[in-house]
Formats: structure tokens, sequence, C-alpha cells
């Protein structure tokens, strides 16, 4: 039985809650090495390396006390020794919301069982400390660039398969703070995944 490791960053002492805070998994670095070397248009801003990851829900503003009873939900299951999440394969490149006004370029994953129950976990985590959940649907991807908000004609989808499988080393929940170079993201707690 593994057990589970867990980082926490203390939250400034004049704040009176964590604001634009999301779970997102963390992937290795030969995955995010994979995901910086593919192409992106001269017209999109491309994320950067140490800011590649998998959102798996967003949040919004939180208190401090929900943070860290979200945080002791997620991290009980990894301290139970589950298995890890297993390699996740990328199937396709394509903009969001569709490639005449793109937004995103994003690497999409395969759905899996593992990325259901994941989830379903931290969902349900987010519902038993108060927290309202997102009414999208969980899509798994990593964004790897953004467009301009008047950007027209991004690249067309391509095949994701020549990446290898994705490995994910951590379920981490993040606060983000927007700055005039794109947003900034600061880990408030990692779990091993």
């Amino acid at each position: 039985m593994s057990e589970a490791r867990e980082t926490r960053s203390e939250p400034p002492a004049e704040a009176q809650e964590w604001k634009r805070c999301f779970v997102a998994l963390t992937p290795d670095a030969p995955s995010r090495d994979a995901l910086a070397a593919l192409d992106v248009p001269p017209n999109a801003r491309r994320v950067p390396y140490a800011q590649l990851h998998l959102t798996v829900a967003f949040i919004g503003a939180m208190s401090f006390a929900q943070g860290e009873a979200l945080v002791q939900r997620l991290a009980e299951p990894m301290a139970q020794g589950l298995a890890p999440l297993p390699p996740a394969s990328v199937t396709k490149i394509e903009c969001w919301p569709g490639h005449a006004q793109p937004r995103l370029l994003v690497a999409v994953l395969a759905m899996s069982d593992a990325f259901t129950a994941l989830d379903w976990r931290v969902r349900s985590s987010m519902g038993e400390v108060g927290l309202s959940l997102d009414a999208r649907a969980f899509r798994p991807h990593v964004t790897l660039a953004r467009f301009a908000r008047d950007a027209h004609g991004g690249p067309p989808a391509s095949n994701g398969a020549a990446l290898p499988p994705l490995r994910f080393t951590s379920l981490v929940l993040y606060s983000s703070t927007l700055a005039k170079q794109g947003a900034r993201y600061q880990a408030l707690a990692s779990m091993p995944v």
C-alpha cells in the first residue's frame, strides 16, 4: 500500500478565499516534452511548459475550509493504495470551439474508465464540501495554445497517434491569477496519482 503524499501552499493571511480554482492532472516530464514539441500556429500563444495540465473540474472561488476539506477527500483514495492512473492516448489535435474561430488548440485524450472514475470522485468530493458543480461534461484534453479573441482559421484537426500515451503524476488543486501574459497558476495542494 503506497502512502499518499500531499504538498500544500498556505494562503496569504490577508485573503478571505482562494479564487479561480480548479483541479487538474499534471503530466510527467516526458509527456510535457512531447506536448511542448508539437507545432503551434504563429497566431496562437503556446501554454508555458510548466503550466501544461489536464483540467478535471473548474471550481471558481472557495473558502480555505472548503479547500482543506476537498484536499482531504481527494487524498483519501490515494492513501488507500489504489492503482495509479494508466497512461492516456491522445486521439487528435484540434481547435476548440472550432476551426473557423478558434480559441484553443488542444490535445484530446481518449475517455477511459479511469477518467470516468476520477471525474466522479472529484465531483462527488466537491459536492460533499458544498462546492457548485460545473455543468459542462468532462472532456479530457490538454490545452496547448490559446488564440487571440479575433483569430480566424486555425489549423485543421490532426491525428494524435504520433504522440506517446501521456502519463500523469499528480492531482493538483490550483488557483489561477490573470496577468497580461496569460494566467499564472499556483498549486495549493498536490497528491500523487
